[in-house]
């Protein structure tokens, strides 16, 4: 299976890596482009742009301003992607809890989703960074950075389809981050899980706890090596539960709590 991820606001560069092995985001180039365009911003300028407050506007600032165009290596302050994201989702997916092994089998099937890098897999390495894909930023022709990625991300997620074999992608991501997917030019079939918590009358989704849910699922498939969409009913970690009433086969609803 192929799975995929929205990225972590919130990273930390300080963690030491289980493994040493590491590789060079698919779309380096496109990544300095957009890193060049960004250094030219003012700080306040990234603070409309962005919707942040000016200290960390000045400390993104900073970042593109300190940025390299050299593809970066040990030593340098990047980090394998896997384990420099923090958030929620990523607390889930506990990548550094995963051996070597499982690592380099993660790294093969998992993609996250960046504005600045397109995508990223477990073990590319990135450097501090801020920019959401739904950041309306203009570069050149491009109006947005959906249409500044266009099809590439859609093209590498269908060359790892072709690589492991897979005939599923798990879509864990946000729907402003899967939006830089297109579904119908995948050669798989795109699940969809959702998570939802009991609720008076109902279930609701509750976003914390969804977001560390994607996570935990993205961890759990690729740990246990699924490969199957029919795998994926058999999902119960964390009290959730396959609810059969409000599920289809390509959006399985996994609730948890009495109504």
């Amino acid at each position: 299976m192929i799975v995929v991820l929205s990225p972590s606001k919130t990273q930390d560069f300080s963690v030491t890596p289980r493994t040493t092995v590491s590789t060079t985001p698919l779309f380096w180039r496109e990544a300095c482009e957009l890193a060049e365009h960004l250094r030219r911003l003012r700080s306040d300028d990234l603070a409309a742009l962005m919707k942040i407050g000016p200290a960390l506007a000045a400390d993104t600032a900073e970042r593109y301003r300190r940025w390299v165009d050299t593809e970066p290596t040990a030593g340098d302050g990047s980090l394998q992607a896997g384990y420099a994201y923090t958030g929620e989702v990523f607390r889930g997916l506990d990548f550094g809890a995963f051996s070597a092994a499982e690592a380099k089998y993660a790294h093969e099937r998992l993609f996250v989703i960046s504005g600045l890098y397109g995508l990223v897999r477990a073990l590319d390495r990135i450097r501090p960074y801020r920019l959401e894909m739904k950041t309306p930023l203009s570069v050149g022709a491009a109006h947005s950075l959906y249409r500044f990625w266009g099809n590439l991300p859609t093209d590498a997620v269908n060359r790892a389809i072709d690589r492991v074999g897979s005939t599923t992608v798990v879509n864990l991501a946000s729907q402003e981050s899967w939006r830089a997917i297109q579904p119908g030019r995948l050669s798989a079939l795109v699940v969809t899980p959702q998570f939802r918590e009991a609720h008076a009358g109902g279930y609701r989704t509750v976003a914390v706890h969804a977001k560390r849910a994607r996570g935990r699922m993205a961890g759990w498939i690729l740990r246990n090596r699924i490969t199957s969409p029919d795998e994926l009913t058999e999902y119960n970690l964390d009290g959730y539960a396959l609810n059969e009433a409000l599920s289809t086969a390509d959006c399985p609803v996994f609730s948890r709590g009495e109504r």
